[in-house]
């Protein structure tokens, strides 16, 4: 998951939700793991997230090992709800 700051000053942010068919060993981004497709869609799709855009996904990971969704907004109990763990804003020093 990658977050995009807001397009219009105290609009919303927004994500960009990353399917991969495997785990990324490096670990450069925020991820959760799901036991199966099932698993998955029925928690993306809580959040708001088309059928007919996770049929297009499971379709993609088919052929490629990854597939991204954008555009996604999320409040924080929903990032919660994917597996994600919001970090707090940096406290300025």
């Amino acid at each position: 998951m990658l977050a995009h700051p807001p397009e219009l000053p105290n609009g919303p942010a927004t994500y960009t939700l990353m399917i991969a068919r495997e785990a990324s060993p490096s670990g450069s981004v925020q991820s959760a793991n799901f036991p199966s497709w099932d698993s998955l869609a029925r928690k993306v799709a809580s959040v708001g997230v088309g059928e007919g855009e996770l049929q297009k996904a499971k379709r993609e990971l088919q052929v490629n090992r990854y597939y991204s969704i954008t555009g996604v907004s999320l409040l924080p109990a929903q990032i919660e709800l994917l597996g994600f763990i919001r970090k707090p804003a940096p406290t300025p020093r």
